[in-house]
């Protein structure tokens, strides 16, 4: 008995390259959904991730100070 990559390779060696063609679109779609079902967080993985929250926090929001920001920039040279 074959496995299912020899008999994906033995399927499609016997199509015509317009149908491989057509097909093609279709098999890079399954691709990358199989590789977003692996990557998922799931039953095996823990949440948060071991890299979640390794980053220093930034300086306080912007929006909250956007009027001081604008107002000390303004006039300047953007060189």
């Amino acid at each position: 008995m074959s496995t299912p990559r020899e008999e994906l390779h033995a399927l499609i060696d016997s199509m015509s390259d317009k149908a491989a063609a057509d097909l093609l679109p279709e098999l890079r779609l399954l691709k990358l959904q199989a590789e977003a079902r692996t990557e998922r967080p799931g039953a095996g993985g823990s949440w948060p991730p071991a890299w979640f929250g390794s980053v220093d926090g930034t300086p306080p929001d912007f929006s909250e100070h956007i009027d001081e920001i604008l107002g000390s920039e303004l006039g300047r040279s953007s060189k």
